[in-house]
């Protein structure tokens, strides 16, 4: 009986990392697709504006209370229509007005610039930045659908690690190393755009810190944990957060294309 229900696990199990596969190689192509989707329709119309974009003055109506974001609003054809920005794209007080681009056959979009060839740098900025995030989500979720193809293997030839303490110790540094990374490459971006708009980094790095924290009390306490109470808490966790995250992802999603 013992021998069967060892079996019965097993076969849960190497049916489990079945699905993890399918599931982390679906994501690696689906989520970057849908980024790139999303990258490419600011491109594209960034590139509609710099084209034939038409001018028209634009006045500050807030700025954020970060100082981050300017808010701003403008007049086509007697009715009003609002934007908001980059402080560093449009460092303007509060009523001071400027000169804008608006798109004729869509005039909800604008960009605070009166020089067409700023709005095609700024076109070609954001394809650079989109292949960046899209590569590297891929390559995230390929390489743990490797890890997942790796233990379908490893239990497939019948090696079972969850109790082995030395096999737990190493899976957990490498998902430690994995995290530090993820967290490294988003500090990155945020340090570099927070001295691109001039802002203080302090923010940052105490986020980094905060992040860096969390991931280390997180491995401090699965190792003391055990392998077993560290998979319990581990999957009520992703059996809440997981459908919330994409939940949340696709609504943004949905509100972002809607958005004329």
């Amino acid at each position: 009986m013992v021998v069967d229900g060892n079996l019965q696990k097993s076969s849960v199990a190497i049916q489990s990392l079945r699905r993890w596969r399918a599931g982390l190689v679906v994501a690696a192509v689906l989520i970057p697709l849908g980024l790139w989707a999303l990258f490419e329709r600011q491109a594209r119309r960034l590139d509609a504006l710099s084209s034939h974009g038409e001018p028209v003055q634009a006045w500050v109506t807030g700025v954020s209370g970060d100082k981050g974001t300017t808010f701003y609003a403008y007049r086509v054809e007697g009715k009003e229509y609002s934007w908001n920005v980059a402080r560093k794209d449009a460092p303007y007080a509060v009523g001071q007005g400027f000169p804008s681009l608006y798109v004729p056959e869509n005039p909800s979009f604008s960009q605070p610039f009166a020089d067409r060839a700023l709005v095609a740098q700024k076109a070609a900025g954001n394809r650079s930045f989109a292949w960046k995030v899209c590569s590297g989500v891929a390559v995230l979720f390929f390489l743990l659908a490797g890890v997942a193809h790796r233990d379908l293997q490893r239990r497939r030839a019948g090696v079972v690690e969850v109790l082995d303490p030395g096999a737990y110790k190493r899976r957990l540094r490498g998902a430690i190393l994995l995290f530090l990374l993820v967290l490294l490459l988003v500090g990155g971006f945020h340090f570099k755009d927070a001295l691109g708009r001039g802002e203080s980094i302090v923010p940052v790095l105490l986020g980094l810190a905060v992040g860096a924290a969390i991931v280390g009390g997180g491995y401090v306490l699965a190792t003391r944990a055990g392998p077993q109470k560290t998979r319990l808490w581990a999957a009520t966790i992703t059996r809440w957060v997981v459908p919330i995250s994409l939940g949340l992802a696709l609504l943004r999603l949905v509100v972002y294309f809607l958005k004329p």
